[in-house]
C-alpha cells in the first residue's frame, strides 16, 4: 500500500478567522513556493509580527505523516515556516545517512549542556529580584483606606472583587490567571492595575513568578509585568485587615461624588463600546480587530456626551453591518474597508443627531456577561441598572448623581426623569 507522504494541516481551534490565516500561511503554489508572504498576512490582519506568530502557533500545526522523531518516535509536526525549513533540510540529509530528525518539542525539552556560569547568573537574577521587591515593600508608605478618593476606592473595590479572594487571603493573583473580568477590555484592566500600582495602593507580591519582572542591565532597575505579577495591598495606616478594607470600600460607594462618577462613566462607556465593536467585528468574520478598535474608540469619543452606551452600541452595529455589506460587492480591499469604519460611525451618528432623530438604545446584556466595574457602576453607584446603560448620557451623569445625593434614592431614575426641567 502506498503511504501518504504529503504534509497536512491540523487546525486546533474553531475560530474561523484564525483558521483562515492558518490556511493562507501554509498554502503553497504549484511551483512549491509559499502562496503568500508573511508580510502580506500582517497587512491584512493589522497585527504585529509577534501577535500573528502567537495566533498561528496556537491555531494550527503542519504534520509530516511519513517522518518520525528520532527521540520520542512520534510523528513530527511544526508550527512555523522556519521549523518547516529545518525539518525539510533534515529529511534531505537522512538520505545521506545523517542522524534522524528531532521534533521541535523534543528539541525544546532536551537538557541544555551544563553551563555553570549561566546557572549562577540565573540565581543572581532571582536574588536581585527578591532583594528589589523586599526594598520596595520596606519603602512603601501606609495607606489610609478610609480616606481614599472616590475613584481609587471604586477601582480598588472592583479589582478585589474580580480577584475573588478567599476570606483572609492577602495575595491578589495575576490578571492572566483570574477567571472574572475586571473591565470590559484586557487593556483597561491592565490600566486599572497600573494606576493602583503607581498610586502606591497595590504592590508587586514577593511571591510573584520571577519571570514577571525584568532587570535593566545597566541600572539594575526592576520592571514589572502588570499582567503576570501577583499583588498585595499596601499596609493600612490603622492596621485593618483586607476583609475590613473591602467592607469599608463597599460602604464608601454609597457616598458618590458627581465629578468622580462622571469620570468613571466615561471610562466604562468607552471600554464597553470598544468591547462591543470587537464582538461585531468578529461576528462578520473580518480580520482581527487589532488597531481598528483603537480607531473606533477615537471616533466614538465625541458622541459620549450626547449618547448613552446602549445608543452607541446601535451606532456601532449599523456601521459594521454596512461595511459587511460592502465586502459582498468585492470592490474594496480589506484595508480600505477598515479605513472606512471611523467615517461610517461619524456619518451615522451625526446625521441622526443633527436631524433630531432618536437613536434607539440597545438593551443591556445580562450582568453575568459584563465586567465587574460595569456592574458596580450601573447597579451599586448609579443605582439605575438598565436605565443607566440604555438612557443615561455622558452630559447628564453629573446632574443625575448630584440629584441622587440630594434627593431620596428610592426610585431615583424615575423621579429624575420626571423632575421639572430647569
Amino acid at each position: 500500500m502506498l503511504r501518504n507522504r504529503t504534509p497536512y494541516i491540523c487546525l486546533l481551534t474553531d475560530n474561523e478567522i484564525a483558521n483562515s490565516f492558518c490556511l493562507r500561511y501554509w498554502a503553497r503554489s504549484s511551483t512549491g513556493k509559499w502562496s503568500e508572504s508573511f508580510q502580506s498576512l500582517l497587512g491584512d490582519s493589522g497585527l504585529s509580527k509577534g501577535e500573528m506568530v502567537d495566533i498561528l502557533k496556537s491555531a494550527c500545526r503542519l504534520h509530516f505523516p511519513h517522518v518520525r522523531c528520532g527521540s520520542c518516535g512520534g510523528h513530527i509536526s511544526v508550527a512555523t515556516r522556519s521549523e518547516y525549513s529545518s525539518i525539510i533540510g533534515t529529511i534531505r540529509r537522512l538520505r545521506n545517512g545523517k542522524p534522524s530528525a528531532i521534533c521541535p518539542a523534543c528539541t525544546r525539552a532536551a537538557p541544555a549542556p551544563e553551563n555553570k556560569p549561566a546557572i549562577f547568573a540565573l540565581k543572581h537574577r532571582r536574588d536581585h529580584v527578591a532583594s528589589a521587591l523586599m526594598g520596595l515593600h520596606e519603602k512603601a508608605k501606609l495607606v489610609d483606606y478610609a480616606n481614599l478618593p472616590f475613584v481609587q476606592s471604586f477601582l480598588l473595590y472592583a479589582a478585589l472583587l474580580a480577584a475573588n479572594l478567599a476570606p483572609g487571603e492577602t495575595v491578589v493573583p495575576p490578571l492572566e490567571t483570574q477567571l472574572d473580568e475586571l473591565a470590559p477590555t484586557p487593556e483597561l484592566a491592565e490600566e486599572i492595575y497600573a494606576r493602583l500600582c503607581t498610586e502606591g495602593i497595590l504592590l508587586p507580591a514577593q511571591s510573584s513568578n520571577v519571570n514577571a519582572f525584568s532587570l535593566e542591565k545597566d541600572t539594575g532597575a526592576l520592571t514589572c509585568s502588570i499582567h503576570a505579577a501577583a499583588w498585595t495591598l499596601a499596609g493600612d495606616a490603622c492596621g485593618r485587615s483586607i476583609d475590613e478594607i473591602l467592607t469599608m470600600l463597599f460602604r464608601r460607594l454609597d457616598q458618590p461624588e458627581p465629578a468622580a462618577v462622571e469620570a468613571l462613566w466615561y471610562l466604562v462607556a468607552a471600554g464597553e463600546c470598544r468591547r462591543y465593536f470587537v464582538s461585531q467585528w468578529e461576528r462578520y468574520r473580518f480580520a482581527h480587530p487589532g488597531i481598528n478598535s483603537a480607531k473606533v474608540s477615537v471616533a466614538l469619543q465625541p458622541y459620549l456626551d450626547e449618547c448613552s452606551v446602549g445608543q452607541l452600541w446601535n451606532v456601532i452595529y449599523y456601521a459594521v453591518k454596512n461595511l459587511a455589506a460592502l465586502t459582498q460587492e468585492g470592490k474594496h480591499t480589506p484595508q480600505h474597508i477598515c479605513n472606512m469604519l471611523p467615517g461610517g460611525i461619524r456619518r451615522y451618528a451625526d446625521y441622526r443627531l443633527a436631524n433630531g432623530q432618536t437613536i434607539r438604545p440597545w438593551h443591556r446584556p445580562s450582568p453575568s456577561k459584563q465586567s465587574w466595574i460595569t456592574n458596580i457602576l450601573l447597579d451599586k453607584v448609579l443605582k439605575a441598572g438598565d436605565f443607566a446603560f440604555e438612557m443615561l448620557k455622558g452630559q447628564d451623569v453629573f446632574e443625575y448623581v448630584d440629584y441622587l445625593t440630594t434627593k431620596p434614592s428610592d426610585h431615583g431614575p424615575a423621579t429624575w426623569l420626571s423632575r421639572p426641567s430647569a
